[in-house]
């Protein structure tokens, strides 16, 4: 088997731009206190997933926000290339994390035996959602397991020179909290959000699977670019002015431009904040694919055509050519005016 292509076979074959270097020069400062959200806390994410794999553009760019959410609706939108950007470093760390194990583990199986530390039994070759929630539910928490992913986690990382001395023991930390609740991870451990494993098994609005673990095919998708050095996490905040120039530029050098942004519930904060005009800036500036999607969640429960019924959470799917003409018009003043143009 030929090994898997590196980001500069894919991008720029005769470059010395390595992930490390990419990673370093596309980061801001970081600008947040950490905070540990680790596992996300909308339940309604799984839902675009036909809408992103119907209307996403191809071969384009993907950016993201936030957590674990990420890798499902990178699955759906096959980038080529996917950054994921947090005024946080420890949402860095916790990708990095991920890549990590996404590497180690050939089949999803193996990804939630590291992740959670625990190994199942009487599982087939090609479990369904339900199947996996239940049988590393009903797994025992190992902890020799946990120390011997902490340990090949950081022989991944180490070659890379993106983790500093101060974050081994953060990134400890993160496999430990994650580990320790496996499928009942919750967003900041608290008891109102989903578990993990509902997440896992949650439908798209058309009733399919639609997780990234609940699917050999989805699954490749993500550990294909990961094992690429395609899926590459940057510190960032989206509302400071000119915060995506760099990024920008670099994606014009490049000839990429963005195909979906994934931006979660962080405009919610920018508007509260009276910073959504320098996000529509930056996002106005950036290369954009034709057909370019945006997908923002409300966390707040709101009556809205798309909410499913049962989600705390409603997470749609827009053009972004529509919101940043919205914005220059003035006629986004509230968290509504998102939803309901």
């Amino acid at each position: 088997m030929a090994p898997p292509a590196s980001l500069a076979d894919l991008l720029f074959p005769s470059r010395d731009q390595s992930f490390g270097s990419i990673l370093r020069a596309l980061s801001e400062p970081e600008t947040g206190p950490a905070a540990d959200n680790l596992v996300s806390n909308e339940d309604s994410y799984p839902r675009i997933a036909a809408d992103v794999a119907e209307q996403c553009p191809r071969d384009g760019v993907y950016l993201g926000v936030g957590p674990d959410q990420n890798f499902t609706i990178l699955a759906h939108a096959a980038p080529r290339l996917a950054f994921v950007l947090d005024f946080r470093r420890r949402n860095l760390l916790l990708h990095l994390l991920h890549k990590a194990l996404f590497s180690l583990s050939a089949t999803r199986v193996a990804y939630l035996s590291r992740l959670t530390a625990r190994v199942p039994v009487g599982l087939p070759d090609d479990p369904d959602a339900e199947q996996l929630v239940a049988a590393f539910s009903a797994a025992r928490f190992d902890r020799q397991r946990l120390t011997v992913t902490i340990a090949e986690v950081a022989k991944v990382l180490q070659p890379l020179d993106v983790v500093a001395d101060s974050d081994w023991a953060q990134i400890a930390t993160i496999q430990a909290k994650l580990a320790g609740p496996g499928m009942n991870a919750r967003f900041l451990a608290l008891p109102m959000y989903p578990t993990f494993g509902r997440l896992v098994t949650t439908t798209d609005r058309r009733g399919a699977l639609a997780h990234v673990l609940a699917s050999d095919a989805l699954y490749r998708t993500v550990r294909d670019l990961q094992r690429g050095d395609r899926l590459i996490p940057l510190v960032g905040d989206f509302g400071r002015p000119r915060c995506l120039t760099k990024l920008g530029d670099w994606l014009r050098t490049q000839t990429l431009r963005v195909a979906l942004l994934y931006i979660s519930d962080v405009e919610f904060f920018l508007l509260r904040a009276g910073r959504l005009k320098s996000y529509a800036a930056n996002l106005a500036a950036l290369p954009w694919a034709d057909g370019a999607l945006i997908a923002r969640t409300s966390t707040r429960e709101i009556k809205h055509p798309e909410r499913m019924p049962g989600d705390s959470s409603t997470t749609i799917v827009r053009p972004v050519a529509l919101f940043l003409q919205a914005v220059e018009a003035e006629k986004v003043r509230s968290v509504d005016d998102l939803f309901h143009p």
